[in-house]
Order: structure tokens, then C-alpha cells, then sequence
């Protein structure tokens, strides 16, 4: 979208308000006018109100140590890898979210995809 004489961080800081709900609506109504300049500055602020320091660091330990339950068919465990994921930002790199993904499987599992594979799961690309 194109608007004449407006910039885009102009023009996604005028949309903010129509893809928030709830507690962040409530959130950025409660900002002091003018302290949002930027796009960037949003970003900034609405990451440190939702997604502070020690909920980050929690979310990113539970998904780097994500395991396979006993008797849980691999499309449930991957079901709940992804409902995982989108608890988060994109901040962690696809190459350890699929090193983890693996490492957290069960042998029978991993053995299965490896002979998909042919022994070589982790050598193909992380997309």
C-alpha cells in the first residue's frame, strides 16, 4: 500500500491499532502520546512489555530442550513443536530449531527419519 506524502513506518504505526487486541490494545492506548515515533520503536516497545527478558530466555530453554513422549506419533510431537514456536518471535535461527527437533525425537523415531533420509536428515538444507 501506497499513500502519497506518507512513509511507511508512517503508514504501519497508523495499522497498529487494527491487528491488536486485548491487553496489547489496552497497552498501547495507555502510551503517552508521541512516545511512538518510529516503526522500530513499537517493535522495541512492544517486545520489551510481551516478550521480556526472562520469558524469552524460558521459551527459548523449552524449545532447545523439547523431547518426544513416550507413545506420541511423530505428527503430534511436530503439532507441538510448531504450537510451541508460535509462542515466540522469530529470533531463533531455523538451524538449531531443526537440530532441536531431531535431537529431541525418540530413537525409533530418528530411525525412521534417517532411513527416509538415507542416513543423511541432517545434512539437508534447514528449509
Amino acid at each position: 500500500m501506497k499513500i502519497p506524502n506518507l512513509g511507511v513506518d508512517a503508514i504501519k504505526l497508523r495499522l497498529i491499532p487494527f491487528f491488536l487486541k486485548d491487553l496489547a490494545k489496552k497497552w498501547l492506548y495507555s502510551l503517552e502520546i508521541g512516545s511512538i515515533s518510529s516503526w522500530d520503536n513499537f517493535a522495541k516497545a512492544f517486545l520489551k512489555k510481551f516478550y521480556p527478558v526472562h520469558k524469552t530466555a524460558q521459551l527459548r530453554k523449552s524449545i532447545l530442550q523439547f523431547k518426544q513422549t513416550a507413545n506420541e506419533p511423530f505428527w503430534k510431537y511436530f503439532e507441538r513443536f510448531k504450537d510451541l514456536l508460535a509462542q515466540c518471535s522469530s529470533w531463533i535461527e531455523k538451524w538449531p530449531l531443526c537440530q532441536s527437533l531431531y535431537d529431541g525425537l525418540k530413537y525409533q523415531t530418528k530411525t525412521l527419519l534417517e532411513s527416509m533420509y538415507q542416513g543423511g536428515f541432517l545434512k539437508k538444507d534447514e528449509d
